[in-house]
């Protein structure tokens, strides 16, 4: 479940008219109510505030009128009571005088709202749920007649409280009381209703009890039942007001979403510096780069050749540092990037050329031959690379276009070589790559239609550790939680059948304790893992879910506008819905951070183990449509 609050940007457009009570909930819990709250909303009808009372000021003169009070008659008329005192006395008697007609002022309806909740044992569960999403309801309906709600609770009489926040509304759902209602209540509630300043423009009384008798009676200008139906999970609610009565039967949130509902455990409020703004104007060419400890994040700049780095800000800093604006020469084609700790390099193209960019020790080469390397301009993906690096050496290792694991070495702090020379070639068939330190690597390649796990370090040769599966050329390996990779084995997930409509089917391979205790090459590859199958759409990420201690799969909803997990024996959940369609999308293996880019060109960062959307980004030519 989502501990983060709905923002306007994630819900769907039906439910933005609810935000300012929504943003108070987890994404899923704002979703499951505002379905609730969408479907009651016709119930309700319009505002039908009642006038005040008393006489009606006068505001000016409407017209002349052959009726009226003589203090309003006109002053020629009583110049003719002066000349002709007879003809005075006829008009008046044939009703021929002419009257002053004041316009009297439009009697303004009352605009404020009291609702009165039963707090009873009778409106446990499911008809609390309909309290809930008519407290919402009827806070939205006072504010748009320019008032103000109002609430008590039955079995306390006079005590009325504000609707301003969360807070009041959490109060509404802890004030239970095992008392029933009765008439005894309602005739007190009358009283004191009767003695407000201003009495309110309608009144309602929300619950079973108690009885109320015929409408010209009542001391509410709306009633509403609830209760939950005998079949299904189902709310029944009917409503009896001035002029209408109306019932409806409607579904109930899912068990899920209600029992926080019930509990009144609302989300944590998401920072007040979520949305940022920035200088730069976004390229959708490519997918975000990001850092292997998941702390800087590079975005390809649309106008000029070069990139934006921007920090990520943890959840114990206020707010995250200014980005970094790197640019390269105007001719050079990027053809894969790559972090060392916060210092970003990359490797260009231009002509027969390759050029390493802020990469120490090396420097200008002539490109190597297509049976060597092969990295054609172009692409709209960056080539995989990883930068490693030690105290003394570091290796700059990528995967070209043919599946070819190739590396170039040098020592740290030197020169840049004006002829690097062709790469060392490393393995081929590689499948999948995960950097878990600054010094090292782990990668799957296909070695006789086996799937086989090596490891590779900056100070140390390639070498063969573990045989996972039966593997092809088609295969495809997500590489999961850094951390386990550290101390042993981590995790990791193999595409097994895929569909051009995006239908894939993963077999998700978990350590056992024994693997993450005693390392790779101590642990018989029948002993290693623990595996299950997922079916779902459009895999993206392997991710450690620290709160669960389990292995998850993230993937992008059919429309591309939904981050959903993907767990063993359970549900899918969506735990992120995006304000627009999602382009391009980015995961770090190692802490979970995804990166996305939409359509718009935003770029926001969440964090999948924490459920906590970190930053909106907006720069240049950034649309604040839904922001």
């Amino acid at each position: 479940m989502s501990t983060t609050t709905a923002t306007a940007t994630e819900l769907p457009e039906a439910l933005k008219p609810w935000h300012p009570w929504l943003e108070w909930f987890g994404l899923e819990i704002a979703a499951e109510l505002g379905a609730l709250i969408q479907r009651m909303q016709p119930l309700l009808g319009r505002f039908q505030g009642q006038t005040r009372g008393g006489q009606p000021e006068p505001d000016g003169l409407d017209d002349l009128r052959r009726r009226g009070r003589y203090e309003r008659l006109l002053s020629t008329e009583w110049l003719l009571a002066d000349e002709l005192p007879d003809e005075f006395l006829r008009r008046a008697a044939s009703s021929e005088h002419l009257f002053l007609a004041p316009r009297p002022r439009s009697r303004e309806a009352e605009k404020g709202i009291v609702a009165i909740f039963d707090a009873g044992p009778l409106q446990l569960g499911a008809s609390r749920l309909g309290q809930l999403a008519l407290w919402i309801l009827l806070a939205r309906r006072a504010a748009l007649s320019g008032g103000a709600l109002r609430w008590g609770v039955l079995q306390l009489p006079g005590q009325l409280h504000d609707a301003h926040d969360a807070r009041q509304l959490k109060a509404l759902m802890k004030s239970r009381n095992f008392v029933v209602g009765d008439a005894g209540q309602g005739e007190a509630w009358r009283e004191a209703l009767a003695e407000l300043p201003h009495p309110p423009g309608e009144s309602w009384l929300i619950g079973a009890a108690p009885v109320e008798p015929p409408m010209a009676e009542r001391w509410t200008s709306h009633r509403i039942r609830l209760c939950r139906a005998v079949q299904g999970d189902v709310l029944e609610v009917s409503l009896s007001g001035r002029d209408a009565l109306r019932h409806a039967q409607l579904p109930l949130p899912s068990v899920k979403a209600a029992v926080p509902l019930l509990k009144g455990e609302f989300a944590q409020a998401a920072p007040a510096t979520v949305h940022q703004r920035h200088r730069g104007r976004i390229s959708l060419q490519r997918p975000p780069l990001i850092s292997s400890q998941g702390t800087h994040v590079a975005v390809q700049l649309l106008d000029e050749p070069g990139v934006v780095v921007f920090p990520v800000a943890s959840l114990a800093q206020r707010k995250a540092g200014k980005p970094r604006y790197q640019r390269w020469g105007d001719r050079l084609e990027p053809l894969t990037a790559m972090f060392a700790g916060k210092r970003l390099g990359a490797l260009l193209g231009f002509e027969r050329s390759m050029y390493f960019w802020q990469v120490q020790g090396l420097g200008n080469f002539v490109a190597p031959e297509p049976e060597v390397f092969r990295a054609p301009p172009g692409l709209g993906v960056w080539l995989p690379s990883v930068w490693l690096h030690s105290a003394q050496k570091q290796c700059v290792c990528v995967i070209d276009r043919d599946g070819r694991l190739v590396a170039w070495e040098a020592l740290r702090n030197s020169t840049p070589s004006l002829e690097p020379g062709p790469p060392k070639l490393v393995d081929q068939r590689v499948v999948g790559m995960l950097q878990w330190a600054d010094g090292g690597l782990v990668y799957a390649t296909i070695r006789s239609k086996q799937l086989v796990l090596c490891y590779l370090g900056v100070e140390v040769s390639p070498s063969t550790v573990l045989t996972v599966c039966a593997g092809a050329d088609d295969t495809v390996v997500l590489f999961g939680g850094g951390t386990q990779w550290r101390r042993g084995i981590g995790s990791c997930a193999v595409r097994t059948y895929s569909t051009t409509s995006g239908n894939e089917t993963w077999r998700v391979y978990e350590p056992t304790p024994l693997a993450t205790t005693a390392g790779m090459r101590h642990v018989e590859a029948s002993r290693a893992w623990t595996s299950f199958e997922l079916n779902i759409h459009r895999g993206v990420a392997l991710v450690h879910d620290t709160k669960k201690a389990r292995f998850v799969m993230l993937s992008l909803s059919p429309e591309r506008t939904a981050l959903v997990l993907h767990a063993k024996d359970a549900s899918p959940e969506v735990i992120y819905v995006a304000p627009e369609r999602i382009e391009k999308i980015s995961v770090c293996p190692n802490t979970g951070l995804a990166v996305m880019l939409t359509v718009h060109k935003k770029v926001i960062f969440y964090v999948v183990p924490e459920r906590s959307l970190r930053a909106v980004l907006h720069g240049e030519g950034a649309s604040d449509a839904n922001a």
